[in-house]
Formats: structure tokens, C-alpha cells, sequence
């Protein structure tokens, strides 16, 4: 699935919505945002300056003990974050990484480990499929460096059995290498794995974890692993231009999203199953993973992507219901189309017989579109 970054028309016609599908109902406005941070009890500390502050501190203490792990680094964008850990962990070698092809790393980051910390990818694993233990033994080399996102997003938000994730780490260290998750969405996939954070994280070397996809927050995140780790990220934060001069809005963001939704992720994984099984109930329609382990899954629609997206805009501009407006080519249905779905807060403002008819609407328009 390739990246698209929604158009400032799109934006402005889903905050003239008063109900949206996906994720957490929009901010409207950068006044919106600021005032909602500003009620926030952490607003009235001083702000930080290059990475130092109390709520800075006390953000990535928070984290770092969530994960388990003895220290944590503040990041503003998990790019900069995750190529930090593995020029670390590759020390003064060029690798290799191991890594699934369709990860955030080489799609969504653009394979910048390659093209600008000099290191090199060894590719693992099938499409829309995690890998596991017996793929990594049988790669033709011994990598660096093991990456595991949990999730895998471009995957259909697909996690591997805890027993195969154990597997994964033991093989690592058995042989010396270390272990990198990829938690994005971390915070999501331990609703399904039914464990605690620190147990899950356990499993690996270093940690990284998103603010701003499940957790509704600005931007940012965090790396969390062994002091003497995080402190050699150090300077690579520096040189990725990521010691910003302030970054309490994220920070401020990012607590509001600990602590109002983070304990609400299993609900919103049963909600997202709930209404997968009533959208592969309809003819002609996959559910992709069947059931979903997290609060998302990919729902594949028989009709061409570029009808549907005008489709959607119509039933957002008719009813003002914002299903989303990303559809792209199927891989599971010949000419069809693929959208996304990932449930937060915004499913408060719908029931799921509700969504079924906005989606049958969508798809009979796209299909009549001459």
C-alpha cells in the first residue's frame, strides 16, 4: 500500500463532518488544539529547552517504566528515532538490518537507513504475512540487527503468536543480535497479546513507541532500552536534527494520550472486531486479517479505488460522515480497492449498523459511476 497524504480539500471537508470512522474525531482548528493542551494540569510547568524540562523528564520516565526498560529518549518523529537505534546497534558496521519488506522502515521512511546512515537491509519475510524464527535462521547471513514491527501496518495491522515472537527473541540472543521493535503501534498490540507493556518489551534490545497514531497526540515518541543505548543515541538525535529548541506541545499531547487512551485500547480492539465481522458479512467483501488483532484491519471493496474515493467524498459531503478518502489498489481483488479502518474515539459518535450502511451507500455509488 503506498503512502498518500491527504489534500488540504480533503482536510477541510472532514472537519466540516460531524462523524468520522477512523481514529479520533479531528482538532479543527491549531486554536482548538492549543486551548485543549492548555486545560491540561502539566501546561502550567515551564516549557523545556533542547530536551530538558520536568514534563520532558517525567514523559520519558513514564514510558520508559510502561516498557520496562531503564531509560527512554524523547524523539519528534520516529524516523529520526528508529534510525538512531539501528546506527547504534549496527555500531561501526554497515549491518546487515533484518527487516520485513513491506515495514514502516523501508516503505514509509523511504529505506533512509540505506540511503543516509550508510547501512544495508537484508529483506525478510513474505506479503501481508510476518515472519518468523525459521525465516530469520535461513537467511544467508547473520544480520546486525533484528527489526519486528508490532503490528505490521502495510501488512493489514498483522502480529505474530506470542509464542513465535518469544521464539524470535531467544533466537536473537542466542546468536548475539540484537532485537528492535518497531511499536508504533505497540500500544494497540498488546491488547492482543493480553499482557502487560513491560513483558512484551521484554523481548526485545530497544523499543520504540508513537504518540500521535493511537494515542491521538501531535507528534513524537520515544525510545526506551539499556542507559548506556539510549545515551550513544544521543548524539545521532543531534545529527538527525531532532534536538528541537521546545517540544511541550508534543510532550503535553502525548501525556493527554497515556492517560485517556491508552487504557482504552482493548475496547476499541473489540469494537474493530465487532464491525469486521459485519463488513465481511456483506457479498463480495474481505476482512483482512479475519478477525483483526488490533483495532484495525484492511477492508477490501470490489470496486476501482478512484471511484470510490469519489464516492466517499460524496457520502462525507451529503451526510457528513468522513469514512476516509485513501482508497488504493487490492491485492486480494482484481480491481478492486483497499481502505483501512482503525477504530478510536470517533466510534463513539456512530453504531456499527450505521457504518455498514454508509459503506453499502459508498460502494453502490462508486459502482454506478459511469
Amino acid at each position: 500500500m503506498p503512502a498518500i497524504s491527504p489534500s488540504q480539500a480533503d482536510i477541510e471537508l472532514r472537519n466540516r463532518c460531524s462523524r468520522w470512522l477512523n481514529g479520533h474525531p479531528p482538532l479543527r482548528s491549531m486554536r482548538e488544539s492549543l486551548l485543549a493542551l492548555a486545560e491540561l494540569p502539566e501546561a502550567d510547568q515551564a516549557l523545556d529547552v533542547y530536551g530538558d524540562g520536568a514534563a520532558m523528564q517525567a514523559l520519558e520516565a513514564e514510558v520508559a517504566a510502561l516498557l520496562g526498560k531503564p531509560a527512554g529518549r524523547f524523539f519528534h518523529k520516529g524516523v529520526a528515532a528508529q534510525l538512531a537505534a539501528l546506527r547504534v546497534h549496527c555500531g561501526d558496521g554497515t549491518g546487515p538490518v533484518a527487516l520485513h519488506p513491506q515495514s514502516h522502515i523501508a516503505i514509509d521512511e523511504a529505506d533512509a537507513f540505506e540511503l543516509l546512515m550508510g547501512l544495508r537491509g537484508l529483506r525478510v519475510g513474505a506479503a501481508d504475512a510476518v515472519f518468523g524464527v525459521e525465516q530469520l535462521a535461513a537467511l544467508p547471513e547473520q544480520p546486525a540487527v533484528v527489526v519486528v514491527e508490532l503490528p505490521l501496518r502495510r501488512g493489514g495491522y498483522r502480529l505474530p503468536e506470542w509464542d513465535e515472537l518469544v521464539a524470535i527473541s531467544a533466537w536473537c540472543r542466542a546468536a548475539g543480535v540484537p532485537l528492535h521493535f518497531d511499536g508504533a503501534r505497540l500500544w494497540e498490540a498488546a491488547a492482543h497479546y493480553g499482557r502487560p507493556l513491560a513483558e512484551i518489551a521484554a523481548l526485545a534490545d530497544s523499543v520504540y513507541v508513537s504518540f500521535y497514531k493511537g494515542l491521538g497526540g501531535l507528534a513524537g515518541c520515544v525510545l526506551a532500552g539499556e542507559g548506556a543505548f539510549i545515551a550513544a543515541t544521543q548524539p545521532w538525535q543531534s545529527r538527525l536534527a531532532g534536538n528541537l529548541f521546545t517540544a511541550y506541545p508534543f510532550v503535553l499531547s502525548a501525556q493527554q494520550g497515556l492517560r485517556d487512551r491508552l487504557p482504552r485500547m482493548p475496547e476499541y480492539r473489540e469494537r474493530a472486531r465487532a464491525l469486521a465481522a459485519l463488513l465481511a458479512g456483506q457479498a463480495g467483501w474481505h476482512v483482512a486479517p479475519e478477525p483483526p488483532q488490533v483495532n484495525a484491519f484492511q477492508l477490501h471493496l470490489p470496486v476501482a479505488p478512484e471511484r470510490l474515493r469519489e464516492a466517499l467524498l460524496a457520502v462525507a459531503q451529503r451526510d457528513g460522515f468522513w469514512l476516509g478518502a485513501r482508497p488504493v489498489a487490492s491485492q486480494q481483488l482484481a480491481g478492486g480497492a483497499m481502505v483501512e479502518i482503525v477504530i478510536g474515539d470517533a466510534a463513539a459518535g456512530w453504531t456499527d449498523s450505521e457504518v455498514v450502511v454508509a459503506w453499502q451507500q459508498a460502494v453502490t455509488m462508486a459502482s454506478a459511476v459511469a
